[in-house]
Parts: C-alpha cells; structure tokens; sequence
C-alpha cells in the first residue's frame, strides 16, 4: 500500500470520526440553470472565507452542498468536482471565452450519480477526497458532467467577478462573469496533519540567523516565514523546504523576529503553524569617520571611529574603487583603527577598503574612503647646452607637475623670494662678459590634483669663454650647437667659427629619414619642431667648407 493511499485512508477515517459543522454562504435573488440544468454544464465559482456564516476554520472540507430552485431528480454522468485555493479575486476574476482554471484537486467523482432536488431544499456531494481548507484562501468550487439535467440553482450577485461557465468538454469556458450559487460546506476544524514545533534560533548575527524546527516522521515538506509581525497570520512570502532548519538572511538588526512553520502530510494537508521568535543582534555597521593625514608622495596615516559589537576590522588600501574580492590575500586583519602606510606611489588616488567584523561572526559592508598621494615638486637638473664668451644656453628636463619656473642669476646668497618667471625649460643668457665666473638658480612651481607646491632652488656654475682676439679669430674651429636640449616646440641652432656661405640644415631620425631640412645664412636660426614625435634626432650642418653634425633629444 502507498503512503499516499494510506494517508488518504487515515484523513477519510478521521473525517468520519469527528463532528463536522456546516458554513452557508447565502445567494438570493435570481434562479440558474448551470451546470445542472442546461446542456452548459459546467461552472467555476469563486468564494471567499468571509462569504460564510459562521465565519470558516482552518479544517477539512468534507461534504459540499447547493439549494435547488427547481423540484428535479435528475442523473448525471461522470459528475465531479474539484476544489483548490487561488489567489484571484472579484476583482482580478477572468471573464470571457478563456482557458478553465486549472491545477485544481479532484475531491468528488460518480460516473452516474442521482440527485432528487426539491425546490427550496439544499442537495449534497459527500466528497470522495476531503478537502483541507485553511479557512483563509479565496476557495474555487469547479463543478460539471457530461449530461444536461433538470435541477435550477439559487444564485445571487454578491460583488466583482465569480464564476466561468461552458461545457465540460470544451478547452475554454463560454463566458465569466458575476453571481454565484448559494453553497454549504460542512468542515471539521482543525488540521488533520501532525504540527512540528518550531526549536531555539541558533546562530543569530544582525542580518541574519539559522531557524529550526523537529522533524515528523512522514512529512511532505515543510513551509516557514519570516517576518517581525506579532504571532498570528502567516503572511507570503512562504518558503518551502524538506530541511529542518533554514539560513536565513535580510534580517533587521536589533529586530525581534517570528519564524513561524508548518508541516505538511501531503500536497494539500497541512498542520497549524508554530512559533518562535528571536531577537536579531544590533547592526554591525560598516566602518565611519575616516581621515587621511601626514599624506606625502608615498606615505600616508589612516584611521576610523570604533563601533559597538566590533571584535576586529579587515582593512586594504588599492588603486581600485571597487570592493575587494573575499579571497584577495592582501586584506589584512586588525584590532588597531589606526594604520601608518608606507611604499605608496606618487601621483596616485589610493582607495581605502575597511569593513567591521562583529560578534557571533557577523560582518558589515565595505566602507569606501580614499586620498591622493601627490607627485613631489621636484629640483630642475640644470645643463650648460651652448657658451661664447658673450651668451650662455642652460637648459633641463621639463618637471612632471611643473605649471612654470622661476630662475635667479647671482649668486646663491642673493636669490630672493621670488625669480622671475618662465614658462620654457631652458634660459638664454646674452651680454656676458668674457671670462666671468657666473651662477644660474632655477625652481619649480607645481600643481598636482589642485595641490600647488615649489621646488627648492638649483644652481649651476659657469665660465663666460675668453674674449677672441683679433688674429686669432679666422682660428677660431667651426662649431654648432642646439638649445634647449631636450626641446619641446623651438629648437636654436647657433654657428660658432668661420662659415662660408649658405648652410642647408637638415633633420633625420634614427632610421635615417629625413624629417626636416632648410637654408641658414646666419649664425643663429630657429626650427619648430613641436610637430616631432618624442625621441633623439641627428642635426647636419654642411655649407661650401664644413661638413658636422650634432643630435638632439624631442620631448
């Protein structure tokens, strides 16, 4: 024998032992001839707990009755019905040429069954399969047969949409509408199934605990809810699980809580509820109140506010804004809010990851902070490019975050508060005086991240060349030379020496390909290069008698 069999046996029996109570739902008012009196002989009816007097219980629906409105006996062929809660209402009710509701239970079946209906008097179906009803749930009562009688209902309006009628053979109804016949039921309160008891929360943090309850030998399954609704009616959303205890999780901190469960015997029969409550431990809340101090281009302090209920923090400093993966090996643990950081990069925004680990395991969010470690405002590192005894070129690599520079020309002593501005990396120096010792100082003014900085002074040395006299100058050798270099738009070509005629200048890369050429005439010209792609570059100079070449760097 299966257990299905069995349990349906042992609801029959006990069906027959306890003292059911009828619950009418009165309908007054007009006279139907479906299903049992018109070859339309099939209906499904809508009705709510609150249709009935008395109000319904929790129990077993075991018989089902209707109140003629004709004096008929009439026999019908393959009579059922079927019964199952749903959620539709009057209002949500279909109507229409649509599809018969379906996923209903079959609870009374006769393939020839007679009905001796007297006017004004009600007619029963004992039902087959007892039907349990939570005396909650809007109710369907799904009637029909293969025949046409001779039985009239009474039927009333009693609000929204309440029935679908058609023919029992048909895939869709005809039409749905309002009005519904006058029903009896007759419940046995009280659940049939065997309640389980809902056992100690375990495991309880802020957001989350793990529910139990005992388990019954034979269970179906079993529903259970959450919620922080005083005991009494269970609300959806319901859970349902073969499991005897549940992780659950979107719990509110501090909160007292309500598991309420229930055991099912079978697919329709189900025990009361059980209760238990618990009360959810207070927030642990992600970390506030952070600052960044000391900060320079590679260190940093940190730290953050405590909290209640906080054992220790998992902190990690990155360049990503987005929360670190659990599994990265580079969060660290601490009881200590307060964190000295060293080995940072320069001209980086570092983010700052903290979350609360708390009592009972629970752990809070990640807290999002960051701060910007700037690029230092570096010393120039000043060149002697070109010198003659008059003018001296002194050049340097232009400074990462340098928005322009200064420079002083005297001694270190003497520099003032401020030099005089320049905006190029490089300085050219007319109306020295032969032979004279010289010194030039340049600084840097830097802005990064809206940071403003100065550089300290760097100074560079020189000696104006000896005068040239006036029988030794045709002696003079030949030279070039290029300044600034590095160059960014203006490269300058200054001759020293004899020249002999018109100069071609011509520009090639590393490859050998020529990228610019022109004529010079004179002993000084300018080339724009800006358009130049960064990177070292061969300068030739040939006019009737030389014949040199020197390089330069583009930035």
């Amino acid at each position: 024998m299966s257990k299905k069999l069995l349990l349906l046996m042992l609801l029959i029996v006990s069906v027959n032992l306890v003292q059911a109570q009828t619950y009418i739902r009165t309908a007054t008012g007009a006279t139907n001839v479906f299903p049992f009196g018109s070859s339309t002989n099939r209906v499904q009816y809508l009705y709510e707990a609150a249709d009935f007097s008395p109000a319904v219980p929790m129990g077993t629906i075991t018989k089902v009755y209707f109140k003629a409105q004709s004096t008929s006996t009439s026999t019908y062929s393959n009579m059922t019905l079927l019964i199952g809660t749903t959620a539709l209402t009057p209002t949500t009710w279909p109507t229409g040429a649509v599809p018969w509701i379906t996923g209903l239970n079959s609870a009374f079946f006769a393939s020839s069954y007679t009905i001796p209906a007297v006017t004004g008097q009600w007619f029963s179906f004992t039902l087959t399969t007892p039907f349990f009803w939570d005396g909650t749930s809007n109710i369907i009562i799904d009637v029909y047969s293969n025949s046409a009688g001779g039985i009239y209902l009474d039927q009333g309006s009693v609000g929204g949409n309440r029935r679908l009628w058609g023919v029992s053979t048909n895939t869709n109804a005809n039409a749905g509408g309002t009005g519904s016949a006058a029903l009896g039921l007759d419940i046995i309160p009280g659940s049939p199934c065997t309640k389980t008891l809902a056992l100690p929360t375990t495991n309880i943090a802020s957001t989350s605990a793990q529910v139990n309850w005992n388990a019954v030998p034979g269970s179906f399954k079993y529903e259970y809810i959450i919620d922080t609704t005083a005991p009494g009616q269970a609300f959806k959303p319901i859970v349902s699980t073969t499991n005897t205890n549940a992780f659950v999780t979107g719990l509110i901190p501090g909160k007292t809580h309500y598991l309420r469960v229930r055991n099912y015997c079978s697919a329709i029969s189900y025990s009361l509820w059980d209760t238990m409550q618990f009360v959810t431990l207070p927030p642990c809340s992600k970390p506030s109140g952070f600052t960044a101090s000391n900060i320079d281009s590679n260190s940093a302090n940190i730290q953050w506010d405590t909290a209640n209920n906080v054992i220790s923090w998992q902190w990690l400093v990155d360049t990503n804004r987005a929360n670190p993966l659990l599994s990265n090996p580079n969060i660290q643990t601490t009881t200590i809010r307060f964190k000295a950081l060293t080995g940072l990069s320069e001209g980086k925004w570092n983010y700052v990851h903290i979350r609360a680990k708390c009592v009972a395991n629970d752990s809070s969010s990640w807290s999002l902070d960051s701060f910007y470690t700037p690029t230092p405002c570096r010393k120039p590192v000043l060149s002697l490019s070109f010198l003659n005894p008059f003018t001296a070129s002194i050049s340097w690599p232009a400074v990462k975050t340098a928005v322009n520079y200064e420079y002083f020309m005297g001694p270190v002593s003497a520099i003032p508060a401020n030099g005089t501005p320049l905006i190029n990396p490089f300085i050219l120096t007319p109306y020295l005086v032969p032979s004279t010792n010289y010194t030039m100082s340049v600084r840097c003014n830097c802005v990064d991240n809206g940071v403003k900085q100065t550089s300290g002074w760097a100074s560079l040395d020189f000696t104006s060349a000896p005068p040239l006299s006036v029988g030794n100058v045709s002696e003079t050798p030949f030279s070039i030379a290029t300044y600034p270099n590095p160059v960014k738009d203006n490269l300058i070509i200054k001759a020293t020496g004899k020249r002999s005629g018109v100069a071609t200048i011509t520009i090639m890369d590393v490859k050998g390909q020529v990228v610019k050429q022109l004529k010079m005439d004179t002993e000084q010209a300018d080339i724009d290069v800006a358009s130049l792609a960064s990177g070292i570059y061969l300068l030739q100079y040939v006019d009737a008698n030389t014949n040199t070449n020197t390089k330069f760097t583009k930035q």
